[in-house]
């Protein structure tokens, strides 16, 4: 972590001065590095310094943090700096960057108030420029909604608590925020959020957290975050490369730290044996021991190394014990879904991959919202078995993962499980006894809001006692110990200027290795030959014996139609990638019809599950009717549940939102007219009926397909009648392309790590808990063609 002050400390002492003093501790104190987490000592970051380091940044965010609390300085001992976080000008236990994290942890939790307490038990979620104020000229003011220039705060804004309360008078630590934003307005802001918890009363940082949030799909660019576009977590499976894996994790920790991120509510850990689930596409796989190598190599990139370092962010295995066999692939936000069933008798699969996380040194943990419905997993209340969600299993939360798991880090909720999803316990949704029962159970954190409200009446209540909150509040500020965020919680301004920068060589090196993961996740299913030394894959439109096997129509060229899944990105358009050139696809003539083309390379995706509803699984095909599941008597009605088609606004237009009125899809009855659906491929058969009409039209065309698995697909209708076949696992157009048309060597690395059922009614038949069992599917699991494998290439 670098330092801002005006070194106040180097004006002092030389460098040698410095060595030498440092050389007298060692001999007459012994080792101070033994018991820390550094190395070397660290360098100490104080808000004021930031301000004077960063003269441009907007007073209007500034000034009011600087009336609350005060300000912070540094205790030197032993020719050692220590931030004073209490402000009291000794040298505390907690301030002792020597000692181990734990011990500091304890000694904070013994100088804490109840309520100080209490606000680390609530994980709020709120972006950051959602709450912030803009400049006449649109440039934002980095400041603290609620906090206004005289320091004083507004308990409430637009009806909802405010955040300047929620930091002050609430005592909230964690937060959840979003990559919504530009970067550099993202680190502004979190530096001013630490400020703020800077000067209050025990100077105890922000742990901001966000959700994985990095995969290519429904993008061609980078989004105003910068984020790098790599695979959904599927692609890692796919590729079954550690050495990406490793890579993907500390690409991914470093961007969340250079934004002032701190913890990454992930990675999945459920696996992908239920092909309707909504989330599959960030599973890793379908079989444990797959999902379980991967996640260890995972979080030790995340991380930084065997434990939790000053270099990683905080790692969240979720959804404790695992949401991957969820009943019917529906959905444990709403009732019909709440329910994971193991009729293969697979529970002890689905823990592998958080076994692997435990014993890579994973510091949280997130709860499903699922009943997990085996009854040795359950607890006992009046000689019968309780279904209630995870959250709320002493069974699971204590007895399974703390006692038989060995797991000692932070636990938290899903979100909203009070109001959402308090499966079996609806006649106590959002009160005070609800809150103590989750906590009593073995979860620490309430994931979604700030529900300080409901943590302190628990408490007054006497529903929970001192020694269950104090060893919880130890646990999860060991965190921002093992982080360093008590020595200095701010991100660099001119170091994250230099790293997200467009144009700059670092940037340029995480974009490059994204869409290389993409390629190597990629998966090639069907490739027809026109003779025994020309496949159709990989086009190589300037190779003279490929191009006299290929050239329909005479023209001495390959002309080839992209149809993209992406708005206006078809070959022609104003935002395609399908471009001839002396780096692109070199010798390919696109054209603008299909009718003029040799080659029809159509890029599409798979239909999306369903999210917050419904009430049976969304079938595979796309445009099969989704019916109502009876969980009673386990068999679908004959009543169809209504669809709204129309397209709604997410991830760049992605999702179809199809539902008629949002309050009848959420809430505890888990009733509705529809659905969200997630992820979705609401044009995909029109394009796959319009190539194949384009080949009945022109039975010399050749059609290659690919497809964007969101969730497994049905293809079994077609796949007999195109050419080529390719799936991915999130992907820009450019990398499909290049794996199309060999640019530059690219070619599809991965095996599927799922398989591709035959029919929907071998979906509805198959085990929810079981890895690739439906009836003769189409594509098994760890399926995947070569270029390399047809000779020649």
């Amino acid at each position: 972590m670098i330092n801002w002050r005006k070194s106040r400390f180097r004006s002092i002492f030389s460098f040698c001065s410095l060595g030498i003093l440092l050389s007298a501790f060692l001999s007459c104190s012994g080792d101070p590095f033994e018991n820390s987490i550094y190395s070397e000592a660290p360098e100490i970051g104080l808000y004021q310094d930031y301000i004077q380091s960063n003269p441009g940044l907007p007073q209007e965010g500034i000034a009011p943090i600087l009336t609350k609390g005060a300000e912070k300085g540094i205790i030197t001992k032993s020719g050692l700096e220590f931030k004073d976080s209490n402000g009291n000008g000794k040298l505390d236990p907690y301030e002792d960057w020597r000692l181990a994290p734990t011990e500091r942890a304890e000694n904070l939790v013994s100088l804490m108030t109840v309520d100080q307490k209490l606000g680390l038990f609530s994980l709020d979620s709120k972006s950051g420029n959602t709450y912030m104020t803009k400049a006449d000229d649109g440039t934002y003011l980095y400041d603290i909604q609620g906090l206004n220039a005289d320091g004083s705060v507004e308990e409430e804004i637009n009806k909802k608590i405010s955040r300047a309360k929620m930091f002050i008078d609430d005592h909230i630590r964690y937060t959840a925020i979003h990559f919504d934003m530009d970067p550099m307005d993202q680190v502004k802001y979190a530096n001013n959020l630490q400020g703020l918890a800077e000067r209050l009363e025990l100077g105890i940082p922000v742990m901001h957290a966000a959700d994985p949030d990095q995969d290519a799909y429904g993008f061609n660019e980078q989004t105003k975050s910068r984020v790098t576009l790599m695979p959904f977590y599927m692609g890692l499976g796919a590729a079954d490369d550690l050495s990406i894996t490793k890579t993907f994790g500390e690409v991914v920790s470093s961007e969340f730290r250079m934004t002032g991120v701190h913890m990454i509510l992930g990675p999945i850990c459920d696996l992908a044996t239920e092909p309707r689930y909504a989330r599959i596409q960030h599973s890793i796989h379908a079989t444990a021991d797959v999902t379980a190598k991967h996640i260890g190599v995972l979080i030790k990139g995340l991380q930084g190394g065997n434990e939790l370092t000053p270099n990683g962010v905080a790692a969240v295995m979720k959804h404790f014990p695992g949401s991957g066999a969820i009943e019917e692939g529906m959905d444990s936000h709403t009732a019909a879904g709440q329910y994971n069933v193991y009729p293969g008798g697979n529970f002890e699969e689905h823990l592998k991959p958080f076994i692997a996380a435990i014993d890579a040194g994973v510091a949280g943990v997130m709860s499903s919202y699922s009943i997990i419905d085996v009854d040795e997993y359950k607890d006992i209340e009046n000689g019968k078995a309780v279904d209630e969600g995870a959250a709320f299993s002493t069974k699971l939360m204590k007895d399974l993962l703390r006692d038989e798991l060995g797991f000692t880090g932070m636990s938290t909720s899903d979100w909203n499980i009070d109001s959402s999803a308090p499966w079996g316990h609806e006649d106590i949704a959002s009160t005070p006894e609800l809150f103590a029962m989750f906590f009593n159970a073995g979860v620490s954190q309430f994931g979604g809001k700030d529900r300080m409200i409901f943590w302190r009446e628990a408490y007054e209540k006497g529903l929970m006692n001192d020694e269950d909150i104090d060893r919880e509040a130890i646990r999860l500020l060991e965190l921002p110990f093992k982080l360093g965020l008590f020595e200095n919680p701010y991100v660099d301004v001119s170091e994250a200027e230099t790293f997200w920068d467009p144009d700059g060589d670092a940037l340029k090196k995480r974009v490059a290795f994204g869409e290389e993961a993409m390629k190597q996740a990629m998966v090639m299913a069907k490739n027809d030959e026109s003779d025994s030394s020309a496949p159709l894959l990989p086009v190589k439109a300037n190779d003279d014996y490929y191009v006299e096997v290929m050239d329909t129509n005479g023209n001495g060229m390959i002309d080839v139609y992209f149809d993209s899944f992406l708005p206006d990105c078809d070959s022609g358009q104003s935002k395609t990638k399908a471009v001839a050139s002396d780096k692109l696809y070199l010798g390919t003539n696109f054209v603008s019809s299909i009718s003029d083309a040799d080659i029809l390379v159509v890029r599409t995706n798979a239909r999306g599950g369903t999210y917050f509803g419904t009430l049976g699984g969304t079938p595979l095909s796309w445009e099969a009717p989704i019916y109502v599941w009876d969980h009673d008597n386990q068999v679908y009605t004959d009543e169809e549940v209504p669809v709204n088609t129309e397209v709604g606004q997410y991830r760049g237009g992605m999702t179809s939102w199809v539902f008629n009125d949002w309050s009848q899809v959420t809430g505890t009855d888990g009733r509705g007219t529809g659905y969200k659906s997630y992820l979705s491929g609401f044009d995909a058969k029109a394009q796959v009926d319009r190539a194949l009409a384009a080949k009945v039209a022109n039975p010399d065309l050749k059609v290659i397909v690919g497809i964007t698995l969101t969730r497994p697909v049905i293809v079994s209708d077609f796949v007999d009648k195109i050419d080529g076949l390719l799936f991915d696992f999130a992907a820009t157009d450019q990398a499909f392309l290049d794996v199309v048309f060999w640019q530059d060597g690219d070619a599809p690395g991965g095996t599927l790590p799922v398989e591709i059922p035959s029919s929907d009614a071998s979906v509805e038949a198959q085990d929810e808990d079981v890895p690739g069992d439906s009836e003769n599917p189409t594509f098994k699991i760890g399926y995947g063609l070569t270029y390399s494998s047809l000779g020649g290439y």
